[in-house]
């Protein structure tokens, strides 16, 4: 692309090196990036209806920028590394496709195969997921229609800590889910920068 182009004959004519390069590259997306999330979130969280609270807002605010963020670093990790656009946009989708299915937001975790389940531990979709449903499902409770409380003799899921643990997203708390989210991201960034330094970024037609 036209910004690789760039880059390469600027590193070529000894312009700057790797790093302010990179830092560069970084601080500049995060302005853009806060916008973004705050025009997506602010709307979102009210139309959603989740609970009216500041502090579970704030909550779900800062999730919801670190999972974007994640996906955001790990673009830029994949397209260091790869210079062919194709071929990068084939790895971020398989990769992102990969995160979703292990994040439980389609399959509950604990209906995975065993020799896959490992993968729920690097999707920084399981994390983000498993965050914003505890900020939200915590302190809720739940009433059942008659009929429920028939067939299984009491309301089944009766607040949201058991709803959390039905679908396996109680086991980490909000600050291990953050320490991960943020190794994930550290992770990313380190891994493109490397990419940046020692792979050629010629550009690829």
């Amino acid at each position: 692309n036209a910004e690789r182009e760039i880059f390469y004959r600027e590193m070529e004519d000894g312009l700057y090196t790797t790093g302010p390069y990179f830092l560069s590259k970084v601080l500049s997306t995060l302005p853009f990036h806060t916008v973004f999330l705050v025009l997506y979130t602010v709307p979102m969280y009210w139309l959603a209806g989740l609970q009216p609270t500041v502090k579970k807002f704030l909550g779900n605010c800062l999730y919801t920028y670190l999972a974007v963020y994640s996906s955001r670093c790990m673009a830029l990790c994949i397209s260091s590394a790869v210079t062919n656009f194709q071929v990068a946009a084939f790895i971020a989708n398989l990769l992102f496709t990969v995160f979703l299915l292990s994040s439980g937001f389609i399959i509950n975790l604990e209906s995975l195969w065993l020799g896959v389940r490992w993968l729920k531990w690097t999707s920084y979709l399981k994390w983000s997921f498993q965050a914003l449903n505890q900020i939200e499902f915590t302190g809720l409770t739940f009433t059942c229609n008659d009929t429920m409380v028939k067939m299984y003799g009491e309301c089944p899921i009766s607040n949201g800590s058991v709803a959390l643990k039905s679908y396996d997203l109680e086991r980490e708390s909000l600050e291990e889910c953050f320490s991960a989210l943020a190794g994930i991201i550290a992770l990313f960034l380190i891994l493109s920068y490397v990419f940046l330094k020692f792979i050629n970024q010629k550009p690829s037609k």
